[in-house]
């Protein structure tokens, strides 16, 4: 399980290219971003998590069915601000 928490950036870079049948990566999250401000809070990240997981993205569905979403949300957001811009996301690449 610890391995799999360092794992965390990995995970976040597998979930930018969750784009394979419907939308990008940057249309997911303007679709997960429910009120549109350009960042995901922890409730909008955790449906970004769920959709890729959806999507069959399977560090998504390890995140999702350990409910690992806080501890994924916390290292992707860098500056601690208690969200997650596309600028966080890709910086995990």
């Amino acid at each position: 399980m610890l391995q799999f928490i360092k794992s965390i950036p990995a995970i976040a870079t597998a979930l930018l290219l969750v784009a394979a049948s419907s939308a990008t990566a940057q249309e997911m999250f303007a679709k997960v971003d429910a009120n549109a401000d350009g960042a995901l809070d922890k409730t909008e990240f955790a449906a970004f998590i769920d959709a890729a997981a959806q999507a069959g993205r399977p560090n998504a569905k390890k995140i999702q069915s350990a409910n690992l979403y806080a501890q994924a949300f916390a290292r992707i957001d860098k500056n601690k601000d208690g969200s997650i811009t596309q600028a966080e996301l890709a910086a995990m690449r």
